[in-house]
């Protein structure tokens, strides 16, 4: 068997943490090629720079509402991610962190709005075809997962995800 790609999520809630360019470097040494962040932090995004490795970055839930806004999305694109790519290979949006598995349901509604919003902004910029949109998610979205033909999201998240699903039907 042959791993054609290795990828990491890079958290950077700690102490002493060594800084982004030496996490680059070593990212690189141990043959990892791809990447995820959990936010749009310059100093990561410009350490990524030509480094050949795919990042995927985060919108902040703390941004999901204000993203919905097409205008304020095109202003985040043209700040967070134009500057950057394509030196930094950022192949991913990853719009919001676990939303819909949380216990406060209070951002769901905002997602798909900011998806759609984030994903206008990327093609208006000609950067669609290279970066993809999506929101994490995990099992607990699920209302029966077995057997998998019996699968249902709970019911009240079935509106919401429907959404979700129809966006990246589409895009």
């Amino acid at each position: 068997m042959r791993v054609e790609s290795l990828g990491i999520n890079y958290g950077q809630v700690g102490n002493n943490l060594p800084p982004p360019e030496t996490v680059t470097t070593l990212i690189r040494s141990l043959r990892i090629t791809k990447a995820r962040i959990y936010d749009t932090n310059p100093d990561v995004l410009g350490a990524f720079a030509n480094s050949g490795v795919e990042l995927i970055v985060t919108v902040e839930n703390d941004m999901l509402a204000t993203l919905t806004d097409p205008q304020q999305a095109l202003q985040w694109v043209n700040t967070h991610i134009k500057p950057y790519y394509p030196a930094t290979r950022i192949t991913g949006i990853a719009v919001g962190n676990e939303v819909f598995t949380d216990d406060d349901t209070s951002l769901t509604s905002y997602v798909v709005p900011a998806m759609v919003s984030i994903h206008t902004a990327l093609l208006q910029l000609g950067l669609a075809s290279y970066i993809q949109v999506s929101s994490p998610t995990s099992l607990a979205v699920l209302q029966s997962s077995y057997p998998p033909s019996a699968g249902s999201f709970k019911p009240e998240l079935t509106g919401v995800m429907t959404q979700f699903l129809a966006f990246l039907q589409s895009t």
